[in-house]
């Protein structure tokens, strides 16, 4: 089974064996993004109606590794 998402509830899974792997968002990166479009739409700018975003397979094999780790969704800020 393969999740979506990988919040801490979502990691603790992957790690017990319930899912073999979760597509990680890139929440960092959608939010700034977001960001970029508002501002420039409050300036009048043109915006851009789509824009694709990547994510990334997190797998038991690669949770534990830092550019796996920085996708990682944190329970709190």
């Amino acid at each position: 089974m393969v999740g979506f998402d990988a919040g801490p509830a979502q990691v603790k899974q992957l790690k017990d064996g319930v899912v073999q792997a979760l597509i990680a968002q890139l929440p960092g990166d959608i939010g700034a993004k977001g960001v970029e479009q508002a501002v420039a739409a409050v300036r009048g700018e043109q915006v851009t109606a789509s824009i694709p975003t990547e994510a990334t397979i997190v797998t038991a094999e690669n949770v534990d590794q830092p550019d796996v780790q920085k996708v990682l969704y944190k329970a709190g800020c």
